[in-house]
């Protein structure tokens, strides 16, 4: 039988301590055409010199240094461009494969016409000792029809990235893994070809997925990006144009969920309030705005805010904000009042004396015609304004924001940073195709 191409690539940066183990694991896997793409982004340690050792003792092994750290999903992309290989995995530089994981997930994508193949993955800590199992997907058919599978990635990712043989050319139609999202392109990828085509689950463990302190998944998490990637990821995979429309009714319960969990998260990593970055609070504050009626959120978001040390405010909200800048800042914070339908009574808005009629110019095409009580009151000081038990809306950075926190006020924050804002930057292998990406 004809054996297969796999490209197997694997991003590394300053991991020397697992590297060899990890390219051992790939190197021994038989029955397919095996290709190995190490690429280094950047690394001070003896990554590079490990990766060049191997691609000089085994044709197998090529290697590649990024003139600039593009990070995993970089990395991945810039060897799903450069392959000819049919299949391509996206393996890591602290992971191991176990024996016949290619062959068998291969085998099941020839036979099935499948988009791709996975396994859970056996989840070891740094010195190898197994851990656990995961995910479980001891109840999940081992084929299943597009676009089903898509229902079992929701409201989290289901996947272990590494597990995955995935065919070359369904990778690309949709642009590679998404840079755009730092913690999540891989479940991302993962969504939308299960909208596109069947997915294999093999039920054996065939990976060792290694969890230790430097990995990027923790380094993200302790940074909050997990707060800020995991749900809107999520959400931007609603916007698939091949997402059935049983489907769309699922978005805000789904997202909302995904919140629920990123705050969570981000307690659990001391990320309590919005002047440390994305917060466990303000994560539980976006699933509310999704499900505005929901009891069980009303109660953990004012959980949420207790315990970052601030005064839960009573449902329906007395916002303040401070006056807008400009066109822009005004129309943003219009979107967030908006987007609170339901949960906001009234909005006091403090303005300087001096600045009063500009700060009416830019507030009246905004709140001109809304239902919502508006006051705009020039001269209020922050000692009037942030009173415990009033929500603050305050631009995404803003010094108002940890001012209110200061003053024991949570903050509904606007314009913060949306990942999918802007294009992805092909420069920075964010994508191989920018035409495949949602816009």
């Amino acid at each position: 039988m004809t054996q297969r191409g796999v490209c197997v690539a694997i991003p590394v940066k300053n991991g020397a301590a697992y590297l060899a183990e990890a390219i051992e694991s790939v190197l021994a896997q038989d029955g397919v055409d095996l290709s190995v793409r190490v690429i280094d982004n950047g690394s001070d340690d003896a990554s590079r010199a490990i990766a060049e050792r191997y691609a000089a003792a085994d044709p197998r092994v090529t290697t590649a240094r990024n003139p600039v750290d593009v990070f995993y999903y970089g990395s991945l992309n810039r060897a799903l461009a450069e392959t000819d290989s049919e299949f391509f995995v996206p393996f890591a530089a602290d992971d191991v494969m176990h024996p016949g994981n290619l062959e068998r997930k291969v085998e099941a994508l020839v036979a099935s016409g499948a988009g791709f193949a996975h396994s859970p993955a056996r989840v070891i800590d740094a010195d190898g000792a197994p851990l656990d199992v995961w995910p479980d997907h001891r109840e999940t058919p081992a084929l299943l029809p597009a676009p089903e599978f898509f229902a079992r990635l929701m409201p989290r990712n289901a996947v272990a990235c590494q597990s995955v043989v995935a065919r070359t050319t369904a990778l690309r139609e949709i642009g590679g893994f998404d840079g755009r999202s730092y913690y999540a392109a891989d479940w991302l990828a993962w969504m939308r070809l299960s909208l596109r085509a069947p997915v294999v689950t093999v039920h054996d463990a065939l990976i060792d997925n290694r969890v230790h302190a430097q990995t990027g998944t923790n380094t993200a998490g302790a940074a909050g990006l997990n707060g800020r990637d995991v749900p809107v990821t999520l959400d931007h995979a609603f916007s698939d144009e091949r997402l059935p429309a049983a489907y769309a009714d699922q978005r805000d319960p789904m997202v909302a969920l995904a919140f629920v969990d990123a705050a969570n998260t981000l307690s659990r990593s001391g990320i309590l309030r919005l002047a440390q970055g994305w917060s466990g609070y303000m994560a539980m504050g976006r699933a509310l705005q999704r499900r505005p009626d929901d009891a069980g959120l009303r109660a953990q978001y004012a959980a949420k805010v207790t315990e970052a040390g601030l005064v839960a405010p009573e449902l329906p909200w007395a916002g303040v904000a401070r006056a807008p800048q400009d066109a822009a800042d005004a129309a943003a914070l219009g979107e967030a009042v908006e987007t609170l339908e339901g949960l906001l009574a009234s909005l006091t808005v403090a303005v300087e004396p001096d600045a009063l009629d500009g700060a009416m110019a830019l507030l009246e095409p905004v709140f001109g015609e809304t239902a919502l009580p508006v006051a705009v009151t020039p001269g209020v000081s922050d000692a009037d304004l942030l009173v415990p038990g009033r929500l603050t809306l305050a631009r995404w950075g803003s010094e108002l924001v940890s001012a209110s926190e200061a003053a024991g006020v949570p903050v509904f924050p606007y314009a913060f940073p949306q990942p999918f804002a802007r294009r992805p930057d092909p420069g920075l292998w964010e994508t191989v195709d920018p035409a495949g990406c949602l816009a």
